[in-house]
């Protein structure tokens, strides 16, 4: 019998001190991450949204807000994260005319590090007014399109009837990003004078923004394949979005649904490397897009907020250093994407 009681007084001794464990691991929280992408419409945002929830597992509390493209979401969702006792902010911002507005929010609650990301703040004022600011984007300038304009030029130059009426030129389709975004401007820009700048005319046929959108993009496209049909040579697209909706639009009027062994076919091309996309230049529907590396932005998003947050310099250990123009930026490299290293792309999304 007093063996029995003993045993039970061990089991509800074993019970008790396990239950101080897990009541003592519930109060240990780790510290919050306030961070938002600007719209969960832009394929590429969500993609760093999800690095950026990955990355901070056991190490930030962390949800990542969707700022609907309204800054004054944003703004509040900032408010919250704040109110909530959030350590840093790190934000893909709506509209970046925000960025002194939302500086003011970090630095007068307890001067919080903020990093944007993605949409880069180019006024080297805003830049330098704060000196918790940081920012993680990829190389700039031309925003990729550089690479995408020299992917074209080398297309153009090994697939002669790709030159459908050989005159030349490049009959050319381009659909442009927001031109609000901090992107679209230079990716219009540097796409067409790196063809030029190669010896080849372009004769734009339509030019007009598709705002990023996949849905945006195939409406204007559904117009311009039906008034220009085979007359089309190369269809370039700013983002991948964008080429999605394009690609839709063109298969629906019978081209590239045999990929590049198609009777018909338009050679599209875009900008992100996303998942959905390297399906399509595997299949040879699309021709290839330019890697812009979510995974390792949103790695280096909250490795920047954990750095600070202990107390380290923003880049110990990260292998980056912020570019020498200013910006306080770390840029992450682009890279051409077809068929031949379109593996590459892939396993940057494994990570």
């Amino acid at each position: 019998m007093k063996k029995s009681i003993c045993l039970m007084l061990s089991f509800v001794m074993t019970v008790v001190m396990l239950a101080g464990c897990v009541m003592s691991a519930s109060a240990e929280k780790l510290p919050i991450l306030g961070a938002g992408i600007y719209s969960s419409t832009d394929n590429f945002n969500s993609y760093i949204g999800k690095a950026i929830r990955n990355a901070s597992n056991g190490v930030f509390e962390c949800n990542v807000d969707d700022g609907q493209q309204d800054q004054s979401t944003q703004l509040n969702q900032i408010d919250t994260a704040i109110a909530k006792g959030a350590v840093a902010i790190a934000v893909s911002v709506v509209d970046v005319t925000a960025a002194p507005a939302i500086i003011e929010k970090v630095r007068e609650n307890g001067e919080l590090p903020i990093i944007f990301f993605n949409k880069e703040i180019e006024d080297k004022n805003v830049v330098n007014s704060y000196d918790k600011l940081f920012q993680v984007t990829s190389t700039g300038g031309d925003y990729g399109a550089a690479i995408e304009g020299q992917m074209i030029v080398d297309y153009w130059k090994a697939h002669p009837e790709a030159d459908k009426n050989g005159d030349g030129k490049i009959q050319m389709i381009n659909l442009m990003g927001d031109p609000g975004h901090t992107a679209a401007p230079p990716r219009a820009q540097y796409v067409k004078s790196t063809i030029q700048d190669a010896g080849i005319e372009i004769d734009m046929l339509e030019e007009d923004t598709g705002m990023w959108d996949t849905t945006k993009a195939k409406e204007k496209m559904d117009a311009w394949i039906s008034k220009y049909g085979n007359e089309i040579e190369f269809i370039n697209c700013a983002n991948d979005a964008m080429a999605l909706g394009a690609l839709q639009s063109i298969q629906a009027a019978g081209f590239n649904e045999e990929g590049a062994q198609s009777e018909m076919f338009i050679p599209v091309i875009g900008i992100d490397a996303l998942p959905e996309v390297l399906e399509k230049i595997r299949t040879g529907e699309m021709i290839g897009s330019v890697l812009q590396d979510a995974n390792t932005q949103g790695q280096m998003i909250v490795k920047i907020a954990q750095n600070l947050y202990e107390g380290k310099d923003p880049l110990a250990d990260t292998g980056f250093e912020f570019d020498t123009d200013g910006s306080k930026a770390i840029r992450v490299p682009y890279k051409p994407i077809t068929v031949e290293n379109v593996d590459e792309a892939a396993a940057t999304y494994e990570k």
